[in-house]
């Protein structure tokens, strides 16, 4: 039975090589034809230029300079040209060339004998029998052509449906070639995930480096890009703001292509373009895929532009970003009620803005006319915190496109209880960075997008890589991968300050206490913030504005306590502070330096007169000369704790609340310090 099965099997082969054979006769004929054709040819010349013509010693060095020249010639072309076969072929053709140059050489200028004509003959069986065997096992006769990166050709032929493909070209780093089906057969199922993965373990590129773009106009043309380098490995340093003191309707510079080349957000449309306004975008990241870097320099990049206005809202940490950053925005919410409130305001203002727009002649806001509204850009982290609210963002994506409102949703998750379907369904731009898997993407994704080759399945192990589906770009480009500018928020603050600043808006630096807010007209929703919230100092932040003395519940009357109940929890009432809506004696407008430096002369005349301890309430004279607005109580028992601290400090705590220790000064107060008090 084995033997029985053995013969099936070189029956099977000797069958399969003698249709190779008889389908492309050639490659097996020509190198044995051109052997005996070669030793005619060195007979030859051997009777007329060789050793039977009996040349001078001059005549035999120039016919064999020129025979080993064009020897040399035949052998280096012919290495060359098998760069992009396999290297037994190569070996085989090399070794074919070199016996029939030897060969002519000795025989044309040595002579004739039974030696030298065996070995020829031996040297020449042998190349030709390498040569057929080498291509009669590769499948067919003609030796596959380098027509798609080498192996690749070989690879993609596999696939049957494959008609033909194209001169590779390298584009901006990628190798892109023009695949061609045959009649039938379909371009997507090259794009299928196990097809491109089995390229790019060929090829030996990253997973995601092989790209499948199908032509809109037929199923059968489409082409494959290949990117050799994972390009987004490193991100490239931020390079600044694009277009500070320009229009919003400059295109906003936020991350980069794999190719380089930068992802442009478009904000407003532009008629003349046939570009309609993006209106909503979505931003799907999971946490620490890079999505809270992207929404600074979005807002950075916006409140830098001279013609629109920023609302920044986060309902969950918006107390974790920079205090200088919160200052520069327009209206900075970090309460989740207060959000909800402020989004349910933009649908009525929707239509205040409509008729505003709509009352000069225009169809939508248009960069450049001052007679529009400022562009609002109303950037919402966390948006999963005002789902409640589906009705309110549904109708917000509907009408805010041609009004010059801009809204940027940020979610972590894509599915049903995180983000609605009619949300989803009625955005206008979408931006998906790290996600758990290519399904999670595809929940915000466009269908034709995850097709191409795009997996957004990375996680948080890249941060800032992305996929961007926006108004305004190549569809073809949305299953190219980009990435954000190297995180540098301490950069990216202080480059939107020192220009707000250079603007004559100049916000709070971290290093001073806080100055009283430029008067910017806010929206309705954050008028209706508390005033707290809405000051230029926030009390949360100071640790001793519940320390104040000036605000202490009054003592109980020992003639009279109250009675107390064991069960009832001990609650203090809250209090609303009462302004005392004092202006400044001069009108003068002191900064927060001026009002250090008058608070620290006072302590010091202080000591001088024999005083050792200072309370807040000692500084009631500097309130009536700088203003209420410019010494709060929380203002000044920050300012006194900030005398307590450093490597010489001027106050010390008592026991006694609210009340502090002068220290021995170093030194007397410099006529500055006192010119200024």
């Amino acid at each position: 039975m084995a033997r029985q099965s053995r013969g099936i099997r070189g029956t099977d082969v000797a069958r399969g090589a003698y249709r190779e054979v008889k389908q492309s006769p050639w490659p097996y004929v020509i190198p044995p034809i051109a052997a005996v054709g070669n030793l005619i040819l060195s007979g030859i010349l051997s009777l007329i230029w060789g050793a039977y013509a009996q040349p001078t010693v001059w005549e035999v060095a120039w016919r064999a300079a020129l025979v080993l020249g064009c020897s040399a010639a035949i052998v280096w072309t012919t290495w060359g040209v098998g760069r992009a076969r396999k290297m037994e072929l190569r070996a085989a053709s090399l070794l074919m060339a070199t016996g029939s140059c030897v060969g002519l050489f000795v025989l044309t200028f040595r002579g004739w004998s039974r030696d030298s004509v065996l070995v020829y003959l031996l040297v020449m069986v042998t190349a030709s029998i390498l040569l057929a065997t080498t291509k009669l096992l590769r499948g067919d006769g003609t030796d596959a052509r380098a027509n798609l990166f080498g192996e690749l050709g070989e690879r993609v032929k596999e696939l049957q449906d494959v008609g033909q493909t194209g001169r590779p070209k390298v584009v901006d780093g990628r190798i892109v070639t023009h695949t061609e089906m045959v009649p039938g057969a379909d371009f997507n199922s090259l794009a299928k995930p196990d097809v491109r993965t089995a390229i790019a373990s060929a090829l030996d590129v990253p997973p995601g480096g092989v790209r499948m773009v199908r032509n809109r106009n037929t199923p059968r043309v489409g082409r494959m890009e290949v990117s050799p380098v994972d390009m987004l490995e490193h991100p490239p340093a931020w390079p600044g703001l694009s277009a500070p003191g320009g229009t919003i309707g400059a295109p906003i510079r936020l991350a980069v292509y794999q190719t380089g080349a930068p992802i442009p957000l478009l904000l407003p449309g532009n008629p003349a373009a046939g570009q309609n306004p993006i209106g909503v975008l979505l931003l799907l990241g999971q946490s620490g895929s890079g999505k809270t870097e992207l929404q600074l320099m979005l807002a950075a990049e916006a409140r830098s532009r001279a013609d629109s206005e920023v609302v920044y809202i986060d309902g969950r940490k918006g107390l974790q970003l920079p205090r200088a950053f919160r200052d520069a925005m327009h209206v900075f919410i970090h309460r989740a009620d207060e959000g909800e409130r402020y989004l349910d305001g933009l649908i009525p203002d929707v239509a205040k803005r409509a008729g505003q727009i709509g009352g000069h002649g225009h169809e939508q806001w248009t960069a450049g006319c001052r007679r529009c509204p400022p562009f609002r850009v109303v950037i919402v982290d966390e948006a999963s915190k005002f789902v409640e609210s589906e009705d309110t963002l549904v109708e917000l994506a509907e009408s805010v496109r041609s009004v010059g409102v801009f809204v940027l949703l940020g979610i972590q998750r894509a599915t049903g209880d995180r983000m609605p379907t009619s949300v989803r369904t009625t955005v206008g731009g979408v931006i998906c960075m790290g996600v758990r898997d290519v399904g999670e993407g595809a929940r915000v994704l466009s269908e034709e997008t995850i097709e191409a080759g795009a997996d957004p399945g990375w996680k948080n192990r890249k941060p800032g890589a992305l996929y961007a589906e926006l108004p305004g770009t190549d569809p073809d480009d949305w299953s190219l991968p980009g990435r954000t500018f190297k995180p540098d928020r301490d950069a990216v603050i202080a480059e939107l300050v020192a220009h707000l600043a250079g603007t004559g808006q100049s916000t709070t630096t971290p290093a001073a206490a806080p100055a009283p807010a430029p008067a910017v007209p806010l929206p309705r929703a954050a008028a209706a913030m508390p005033e707290r919230e809405r000051a230029g100092e926030d009390d949360a932040d100071d640790p001793d504005a519940d320390n104040d003395p000036e605000l202490a519940p009054p003592p109980v009357d020992p003639e009279c306590p109250p009675d107390a109940d064991p069960y009832d929890p001990i609650t203090v009432p809250v209090r609303e502070r009462i302004p005392l809506d004092l202006d400044p004696e001069d009108g003068r407008q002191y900064t927060p330096t001026e009002i250090r430096l008058m608070v620290r002369t006072t302590i010091l005349a202080a000591y001088e007169r024999g005083t050792r301890q200072v309370r807040p309430s000692n500084f009631a004279p500097l309130v009536d000369k700088v203003g209420d607005e410019g010494l709060k109580p929380p203002t000044l028992s920050k300012i006194l704790g900030e005398f307590c601290q450093g490597p010489a400090p001027l106050l010390r705590r008592s026991e006694d609340r609210g009340v502090y220790e002068i220290l021995p000064p170093q030194g007397s107060p410099s006529p500055a310090l006192a010119e200024a008090a």
